[in-house]
């Protein structure tokens, strides 16, 4: 019978064992009552780092697709060093979205090459043939910065990595966009063919980093 009545006893703590807080006020007179309880509030937000160049997903969703930016050479112009636009990119005629989002601090961006843009033997053109102009991207995405776009991390002479563009950070934030438009400066006479691709040095890995 003991044994009985603990185990009811429990089961009717067991109710009030899963409240946060409470209080009891109760008077026998005339007077008014008033009592108070409390709840705790935490938001946990992680940090994220986001870097689009070229065609993006929707939102900050990933987006497995490389844009080819490429440059048609005029018969008439080839090694004249007249500039040669470019064509593709999300942008069109050669031009990309830039997007940086990162909420730990200052990002830094920059590029890295394999080497110079080849026909896949011995012919080679240096990254310093493609020229990139940055300027603000004109349709502003809610909650980026978009006043003064994103400089181009400059490219390496020969390989590996470039120099790097800073973005600082307003209060812990970063969220810049901008627009880069790709050129080929043309500036020696090659033999004919195609030169880069995937394969033979003509793509260019972008980083971004945060504490």
């Amino acid at each position: 019978m003991t044994r009985l009545l603990l185990v009811a006893a429990l089961a009717a703590l067991a109710p009030l064992a899963a409240l946060a807080e409470s209080s009891f006020t109760s008077t026998t007179g005339s007077g008014g009552l008033s009592t108070s309880a409390k709840l705790d509030f935490t938001i946990t937000v992680p940090k994220v780092l986001f870097l689009q160049v070229g065609t993006g997903g929707p939102g900050f969703t990933g987006n497995a697709a490389v844009d080819n930016i490429a440059f048609d050479v005029p018969a008439g112009s080839v090694g004249t060093g007249t500039t040669v636009s470019g064509t593709n990119g999300d942008q069109t005629n050669g031009a990309v979205t830039i997007r940086v989002l990162g909420n730990s601090g200052t990002v830094t961006l920059n590029n890295a090459v394999t080497g110079p843009i080849s026909d896949g033997g011995a012919i080679t053109v240096p990254w310093s043939q493609i020229a990139v102009a940055s300027a603000p991207l004109g349709s502003t995405t809610p909650g980026f910065d978009n006043f003064s776009g994103i400089a181009h991390p400059l490219f390496s002479a020969s390989s590996g990595n470039g120099t790097a563009t800073t973005l600082a950070a307003t209060g812990g934030l970063v969220r810049r966009e901008g627009k880069w438009t790709f050129s080929y400066l043309n500036g020696a006479t090659l033999p004919s063919g195609t030169y880069g691709g995937s394969a033979n040095g003509g793509r260019v890995i972008y980083t971004a980093t945060a504490p």
